[in-house]
């Protein structure tokens, strides 16, 4: 094997020129990643239906029917949550085990480690899309005000999110490297984290939200995850645009964390092949 192929990164510092020059290898990882998700699944793309659309169906049941909740369009205020959620747990979970999952590789061939968290967080990004697919029509169909030109918006908060998912998978990729107990420590996060997370309830409409607004602010602010939440509802089921201050948390926290697990997982990735 070449000296090319096996040396370590040869600079320090941020890259930005990898997915160019190793285009091919990231579509390569990229099909893999999309073959081995449904292979041998005779529903194929339907499984990525069903998970969300059950969730939606027991909420409803749960909070709407029995615990009669009074916001409006209750199911699709679930199912855009989960859309959002679904993805960003996804994709930040299998990205943690990116790099330990592929070690084999690693420890053979020189490239640049972060293609492989890129490579599963797109195939989860990919997967959302089927979801977005049934949200849009069912918001246009069922909930007139998302009749709006607003709904457009929705894809650069999609894009924030999803670069908010990926800098943070490259963060624990990394950290799960030197550390295999994040893979556990996130299994444990991921409940609460979810419960916490606006998917099946609007922040406003909690019956202590007026007394307890810090509390609230909190929840909305520290949570990385809920102004996307918050955002991609607002523009696809409400047809109305963010406040002021949604808008450039999403534009600066999801890019910030993007290049942060960048800068990180470029720092580290040349000891990856050792530790592993």
């Amino acid at each position: 094997m070449s000296a090319t192929l096996t040396r370590g990164a040869p600079a320090r510092g941020l890259r930005l020129g990898w997915i160019r020059a190793h285009g091919d290898l990231l579509r390569t990882l990229l099909r893999r990643e999309l073959r081995a998700k449904y292979k041998g699944s005779a529903l194929g793309v339907v499984w990525s239906y069903v998970h969300p659309l059950l969730m939606m169906g027991v909420y409803t049941l749960v909070f709407s029917v029995l615990w009669s909740s009074d916001i409006p369009h209750y199911p699709l205020v679930v199912l855009s949550g989960l859309t959002a959620w679904s993805f960003f747990q996804g994709a930040v979970f299998n990205g943690t085990l990116s790099i330990v999952g592929n070690g084999q590789i690693i420890k053979k061939v020189w490239f640049p480690r972060e293609i492989v968290t890129l490579a599963v967080v797109l195939a989860a990004g990919i997967s959302t899309l089927v979801m977005f697919a049934v949200l849009i029509p069912a918001d246009l169909i069922f909930a007139p005000d998302s009749r709006s030109p607003v709904m457009l918006l929705a894809i650069p908060i999609a894009a924030a999110l999803f670069a908010l998912a990926l800098g943070v998978a490259w963060l624990f990729a990394t950290a799960n490297v030197f550390y295999r107990d994040v893979e556990h420590f996130l299994n444990v996060l991921f409940l609460p984290w979810f419960f916490l997370t606006p998917v099946f309830y609007r922040l406003e409409n909690l019956p202590g939200a007026a007394e307890h607004e810090t509390v609230v602010n909190i929840m909305r602010y520290l949570n990385p995850v809920t102004p996307y939440v918050e955002g991609i509802r607002a523009t696809l089921l409400d047809g109305v645009v963010p406040g002021v201050g949604a808008l450039i948390y999403m534009a600066l926290v999801g890019p910030a964390l993007l290049v942060l697990g960048l800068w990180v997982v470029q720092r580290y990735e040349d000891r990856f092949a050792v530790v592993l």
